[in-house]
Formats: structure tokens, C-alpha cells, sequence
């Protein structure tokens, strides 16, 4: 059996079965957790370290429960460099998964997001290098032009829930990021050490009592 934790942040609300079944393998198990943040909504620089610390608090023990693959639903990405850092197990995030995902399918991608995540989810484009294949993130329910000439949507947070139809290609980050680990499981891949080295001490404790 694959055993997967799904991390999601107790704001947004996930249904368990925010994921339907039959993307899944029969035999794949997903442990859904919601996790509070300290300062809530993550709208800026403050919220989002304290929402990095809550996110490697829930996850850190992964492994030792033996969970197969981390995955974070949260389109922030909070938490996930750290997490690998000290986690052996791939850990995939709803963020730059689908983003990068999405160029498997066009030249470019659009990202529709809440005001929750709109600051974070344009930050992160710009991080991950991805400008000039973005064709913009904008802020779902407001006038974005001809929607349905888009090449791929991605709907970052409680999007989905405001966007009734696209005549583009429409991406579930959540789904994508899910069914990419169960992918990696099975390819019995995960991160570079040299790009997410361990740490030279670990402070289990303290990262659970900062976040608390």
C-alpha cells in the first residue's frame, strides 16, 4: 500500500475528498491533515514564515510514521524546502508542481487565485523563474479579459470554487500534486541532498513549540 499525508491549511476548509478517488491508484492511501496557521490568512511576509513553521511542524515526522510522500495543498508552498530538508520522502507541493506541470501542455499557464493566496501565488512565479511563461495571476471572480482563450488555468486555492467554467485546460493543483507523488513512489525518486541538505542539528521540539 502507498501512504501519502496530505498537509492542507485549516482555513480553506479541503473536503477529505478534495481529491476524488479514481485519480489515485486503488492501493494508494492519503492521510488528510489540516493544519491552523498562527496568523491567518497568509497575506504577507509575517504570516507566511509563521505559516512555514506550522507546515514543518506537521510534517516532520512523516517519515517516522511512514507515510511514503509528503504532499502540501496549500498553493503558498509554505514549509516545503524545510520539510525536505529534514525528510528523506518526497515532498510535493500544490505550487510549483502545477505550474510546472502545466508547461507540459502549452507554452504558458494562468494562475487564478482568491486574495488569500494572489500576493504569494505572483511572488512565487517570480521565484520559480516562471515569468515569462505566465501569462498573469489574477483574482478569480474580476474581469481577466477572454478567460477562455487562456492556454492552461490553474486555480490556486478556493478558486476552484469560483469558476464555474474555462474553455481552456483547467488544472486541480491539489490533484496534480497528489498524483505527481504517487509518481515519484513508484519511480522510487525524491529530492537532492544537494540541493536540500540536512540540517546539522535537528530541533524537532523547538519547530513544534514555535508554531504552537
Amino acid at each position: 500500500m502507498t501512504r501519502i499525508l496530505l498537509l492542507s491549511p485549516a482555513d480553506l476548509d479541503l473536503p477529505d475528498d478534495v481529491v476524488t478517488a479514481d485519480v489515485l491508484d486503488a492501493d494508494t492511501q492519503v492521510e488528510h491533515r489540516r493544519v491552523i496557521y498562527p496568523s491567518c490568512p497568509p497575506i504577507g511576509a509575517h504570516d507566511w514564515a509563521l505559516a512555514d513553521l506550522a507546515i514543518l511542524a506537521a510534517g516532520q515526522n512523516a517519515e517516522a510514521e511512514g507515510f511514503q510522500a509528503v504532499c502540501l495543498a496549500d498553493f503558498g508552498d509554505y514549509g516545503a524546502g524545510a520539510l525536505r530538508s529534514v525528510l528523506a520522502v518526497p515532498v510535493v507541493t500544490a505550487g510549483r508542481t502545477s505550474m510546472l506541470y502545466s508547461l507540459t501542455l502549452a507554452e504558458r499557464f494562468s494562475v487564478l487565485a482568491t486574495d488569500r493566496d494572489l500576493t504569494r501565488a505572483k511572488k512565487l512565479v517570480h521565484d520559480y523563474g516562471l515569468d515569462g511563461r505566465c501569462e498573469g495571476v489574477d483574482l478569480a471572480g474580476a474581469d481577466m479579459g477572454n478567460e477562455a482563450s487562456r492556454e492552461v488555468l490553474i486555480l490556486a486555492g478556493n478558486a476552484r470554487q469560483l469558476v464555474k467554467q474555462a474553455g481552456s485546460t483547467v488544472i486541480d493543483p491539489v490533484a496534480v500534486c497528489l498524483k505527481i507523488a504517487e509518481s515519484l513512489i513508484g519511480l522510487s525518486l525524491t529530492h537532492s541532498r544537494h540541493a536540500y541538505p540536512e540540517p546539522q542539528v535537528r530541533k524537532a521540539d523547538l519547530i513544534k513549540a514555535l508554531s504552537a
